[in-house]
């Protein structure tokens, strides 16, 4: 890993989240100033582009772009979630989803297009439809039994994983009707809290991590239905805040069958980790660490899936206040 730049602005508050455009040549961050900062690339260095403010009212802790890359959402310590949309170049509120009791810790859009999921402090997760523009809620779910702290859709179908301060994985999608949705499975390997997860560019995995310090692949055995393929152990020295699966476009240099799995700790390191083997012998194997990645926790990575890039791109944030860019070979 070789850190390519650092980037700093959000006022030297803790950075909670970072996530890449569709086209992943912007960045948009969030942060304990209310702030959400838009970062790219111009004439041959990186600068914040756009700052969006006077929105939320406590930290922001997530922000997710929709498929099409013009809107933003985003979601507070407030309780709220907010639609931002680019106009002209400009990202102005056009919504504020309510519904959740207190803090929401985690917001993605559905490859479709058609949903939200949002998830918090009070246990649940919503599901919000979105149509022209107007946002209402579809289901209301409550299959956690404490707080939720990240959620995550499948790349190919309205499939969603939930990860919980109860030490458990849930899956949920709609029923037969399409009128309401439901929990079809809940994941157990971890002993302490799943603090986030992601999905596989294929769907066909997926992988968690838990203040336990380990991380789990659960593999696709048909009927959405997940069972764990492999786990390892001990993969940083304290718990594991953020994981992300690299999906790199089709036809981009670097794209392989599987990808790079990158975490970010409570030890200020990153770690790239690999699948090994196949079947009944996959193992996942630390291929990369980087022990001093930040001045803190490392709170978010996110994969860069821009398809002109040769060498895989990832972006982190941590409590010290900044962002980092780095090249992984």
């Amino acid at each position: 890993m070789k850190c390519l730049i650092v980037l700093t602005g959000h006022q030297e508050a803790r950075v909670w989240h970072v996530a890449w455009s569709p086209s992943g040549r912007t960045l948009a961050s969030c942060a304990a100033d209310k702030t959400i900062r838009l970062w790219g690339e111009h004439g041959g260095s990186w600068c914040c582009q756009s700052v969006l403010e006077e929105g939320h009212q406590r930290t922001i802790r997530w922000c997710s772009w929709s498929p099409c890359g013009n809107l933003l959402s985003s979601c507070s310590f407030d309780g709220i979630a907010m639609i931002w949309k680019c106009e002209r170049g400009e990202f102005d509120c056009i919504a504020s989803l309510e519904g959740h009791e207190n803090e929401v810790k985690s917001v993605e859009w559905s490859t479709s297009g058609q949903y939200i999921a949002t998830c918090g402090r009070d246990k649940s997760v919503f599901v919000w439809e979105a149509e022209d523009e107007q946002f209402d809620v579809a289901a209301v779910l409550h299959s956690h039994e404490q707080d939720v702290k990240a959620v995550a859709w499948h790349p190919q179908a309205d499939v969603l994983a939930s990860a919980s301060y109860d030490d458990t994985l849930k899956v949920f999608a709609p029923d037969d009707g399409g009128d309401d949705w439901r929990c079809v499975t809940t994941l157990r390997a971890h002993t302490s809290t799943v603090w986030c997860l992601a999905f596989s560019r294929d769907g066909k995995g997926l992988v968690s991590c838990s203040d336990d310090r380990s991380v789990v692949l659960w593999r696709d055995v048909g009927d959405i239905q997940f069972e764990r393929a492999a786990s390892l152990a001990e993969v940083h020295e304290r718990a594991i805040y953020a994981i992300d699966w690299e999906r790199a476009a089709d036809g981009a240099p670097r794209a392989s069958s599987s990808g790079l799995i990158a975490t970010g700790g409570g030890d200020n390191a990153v770690c790239l980790l690999a699948l090994r083997g196949s079947g009944a012998s996959t193992r996942l194997e630390v291929v990369g660490r980087q022990p001093a990645a930040h001045g803190g926790d490392v709170n978010s990575v996110a994969w860069s899936n821009a398809p002109e890039l040769a060498h895989a791109l990832l972006a982190t944030a941590g409590d010290d206040g900044a962002i980092r860019l780095w090249q992984c070979d």
